[in-house]
This record gives C-alpha cells, sequence and structure tokens, in this order.
C-alpha cells in the first residue's frame, strides 16, 4: 500500500468513527427528555417559604414543615373520618383546611399558630407551585367563562 493509500483509509476510518460517534450521541439526547420533572420537595418549599415570611411571623423552618406537613395530610383526604365517604379538599388556604390544621397541631403537639400565619404559609406554598411550574392556567368548566 502506498503511503496516500495509508492515509486515505485512516482518514475514512475515523470520519466513520465520528458518524458513529455521532449518531449515538443524538440517540441518547433523543431517549432523555429536555425537562426537568415537576417535583414537589418539602424542604424546597420550606427554604422557599421561610425566605419569604416577614420575619415577625416567629414561625422557624420546623414549624414551617409541620404547617406543611399537615396541609399535605388534610389534602391527602386522610383528614376525614370515614374515607368511603370523600370529602372535598380545596388546595390553598381554605377556612376549612386552615382551621383543620391549627387543630391537628394544637391537639397533637399542644403548639398553637394563628390562623393568620398558617395561611401566609400556605399562601407562600402556592407561590412555591407557581415557581417551579406545577400551576397552570384556571379550567374552564362548563357554563362558566373566564375574566
Amino acid at each position: 500500500m502506498s503511503p496516500g493509500s495509508v492515509v486515505l483509509f485512516v482518514a475514512l476510518l475515523a470520519g466513520v468513527l465520528l458518524i458513529v460517534m455521532a449518531l449515538m450521541v443524538w440517540q441518547h439526547a433523543r431517549s432523555n427528555p429536555t425537562y426537568q420533572p415537576l417535583e414537589y420537595v418539602v424542604e424546597h418549599a420550606v427554604r422557599h417559604i421561610s425566605e419569604r415570611l416577614p420575619e415577625d411571623s416567629g414561625l422557624t423552618r420546623a414549624d414551617i414543615r409541620r404547617i406543611l406537613d399537615y396541609e399535605i395530610h388534610y389534602l391527602q383526604g386522610l383528614a376525614q373520618d370515614d374515607r368511603r365517604n370523600p370529602i372535598e379538599a380545596v388546595a390553598g388556604g381554605h377556612d376549612a383546611s386552615i382551621r383543620w390544621i391549627a387543630g391537628e397541631i394544637q391537639e397533637r403537639h399542644g403548639v398553637t399558630y394563628s390562623l393568620e400565619d398558617i395561611a401566609a404559609v400556605l399562601e407562600l406554598e402556592a407561590d412555591y407551585l407557581v415557581a417551579i411550574g406545577a400551576v397552570g392556567d384556571p379550567v374552564e368548566t362548563q357554563g362558566e367563562e373566564q375574566e
């Protein structure tokens, strides 16, 4: 083989190798989503809320975590006495959920939080949900017009 043929053969092999590598990278990129899946992480929510709460609220991260834990418990439907007759759970600072959270924490932990503090935590939790992209546009139901 002449030296020119060897160089041409090596260049051809290198080109084929580069094409194969490019195809492998392209296939791998297609198999992985380009977005991050939405994840509600309690510790991230606690940090988000504690950074935005007024300093005079007096709530610690442990207090915020406790309120969120009971709100999650409420929303999972575990707050109802009879799971065969489900209750309507409204997310966010709904009066019934705020009162339930305050009552449960008082009864189980002997700690009292003001309803305003609980409402503020739940409002900032909603802000966290918006920040992670977990809240979409309102859904228009039949017979209801959006403003």
